[in-house]
């Protein structure tokens, strides 16, 4: 799968991520392993920390092993000014972004082995049970979360998504 055609593919499971999320009212944390020939879905456990590196470490061990070209992940996440602060895994809350935050967003975060990591994000605000989304944000230079370690290290001349 070309680098062009796998941001229109993220960008694909983004749309539908906003489907399942106005339909159900919920999104399951997810992460999609892209294989020249594939794609493997896998939950995301966030419950905490400890889960959370156990988890991810699994789907990166299953990406090594499949020999991916990308791993795709999408889930529920506050909103924030991304463009004026940087954003790292110490300023992301683990925990119930329902009770503690009305703007939130799905983001997306796409990375991979020789490609520059890529993210985006669509805000949401929920009133009365109702889902109204904002334009969609892009972060050219990803958002490194913390989520795959060793996964997606910085190169000198990475593809751009």
């Amino acid at each position: 799968m070309k680098t062009m055609d796998l941001k229109n593919h993220a960008l694909n499971i983004l749309e539908l991520s906003k489907k399942f999320l106005s339909e159900d009212g919920d999104l399951d944390p997810t992460a999609f392993i892209i294989t020249a020939d594939d794609q493997m879905l896998r939950p995301i456990d966030l419950q905490d920390e400890a889960s959370k590196m156990e988890s991810c470490a699994k789907i990166v061990d299953e990406a090594r092993r499949e020999r991916a070209i990308a791993i795709i992940t999408v889930f529920l996440a506050r909103s924030k000014d991304f463009d004026s602060e940087v954003f790292g895994q110490d300023d992301y809350s683990w925990g119930d972004i329902h009770s503690s935050s009305s703007e939130r967003s799905v983001l997306l975060t796409f990375s991979g082995p020789g490609i520059k990591n890529w993210a985006t994000a669509l805000p949401f605000v929920r009133v009365d049970g109702t889902l109204t989304f904002r334009k969609r944000v892009e972060f050219a230079e990803g958002v490194d979360l913390g989520f795959f370690p060793g996964w997606s290290e910085p190169m000198t001349n990475p593809r751009t998504p």
